[in-house]
């Protein structure tokens, strides 16, 4: 467990019951954890004493400072796993592919804040788009494991390692809207001007997308694409809301601008 997870129990345990006496045996790791929280004053009321027989933290009224309240809240946040946007998942990439060039014995292990189905459906990327050889994932009991052969990066892959994220031509920043003269029939939406104008195949891409997305994503997502479905959708602001969501899903913007274009060409 690293010091941030002992720092983060502990001070959970002190928050939440927070103000109260508090009287604990320690070893003497646990000892130096307090010792710190108490002397960076995030914690008041607690002491800490060595003794011939181990150390002991106690108090009559401890609790949380307000700045252990904000570190606190600093290494709750740095628990949360990472939300997979296209910038995150190019430097999740680029730290598995590093991973591999140092045949990293833990591989199977995930990135640190990774969901393991994102790490394994990264994976597979790398392996799908070459960017790794020697490597494949294999499943036991539904459960996956690694298979290695002479594993190694690519040039492909360490073209990703040696450079920076830049947004690619093939999301957001690459989509086209051509209207002409007010008439909707003949709009072209996509990327790089590939007209993709079927209402059916769109949603059908569009719940795709919304499979791979969190439980808490997939809710804010299903009430994006139904504000675009509504009638009430030119309404101003409907999706205002949503503007933080949508910039760190440039997929769903792009979709959702096809169904918005091709819903306008039924319009009698």
């Amino acid at each position: 467990m690293s010091n941030n997870s002992e720092y983060k129990e502990i001070l959970t345990l002190i928050r939440d019951n927070s103000p109260n006496s508090l009287e604990l045996d320690l070893d003497t790791v646990h000892s130096n954890y307090y010792t710190y929280l108490i002397n960076q004053g995030y914690i008041h009321g607690a002491k800490v004493e060595e003794y011939m027989s181990g150390a002991m933290v106690y108090g009559a009224s401890v609790f949380l400072t307000a700045s252990g309240e904000v570190f606190l809240e600093q290494l709750l946040e740095e628990a949360k796993p990472i939300r997979m946007t296209a910038k995150n998942s190019y430097k999740e990439m680029q730290v598995f592919l590093e991973r591999v060039e140092n045949d990293d014995s833990e591989l199977q292990i995930p990135n640190d804040r990774m969901r393991e189905k994102d790490y394994f459906d990264l994976v597979q990327e790398a392996i799908s788009t070459g960017l790794v050889k020697g490597l494949s994932i294999k499943y036991a009991s539904n459960k996956p494991f690694f298979i290695r052969h002479e594993m190694r990066v690519t040039t492909r892959g360490f073209e990703i390692m040696e450079n920076d994220f830049k947004q690619r031509n093939n999301e957001t920043s690459g989509t086209v809207f051509n209207f002409n003269g007010g008439d909707f029939s003949g709009a072209q939406i996509g990327t790089n001007n590939i007209q993709n104008n079927n209402y059916g195949n769109t949603l059908n891409e569009i719940e795709k997308y919304l499979s791979t997305l969190s439980d808490s994503e997939k809710v804010e997502a299903v009430e994006i694409v139904e504000i675009v479905k509504s009638e009430n959708k030119e309404e101003s602001g409907a999706l205002s809301k949503f503007t933080s969501f949508l910039e760190n899903h440039p997929k769903l913007v792009e979709l959702t601008g096809k169904l918005l274009v091709w819903g306008m060409t039924q319009i009698n």
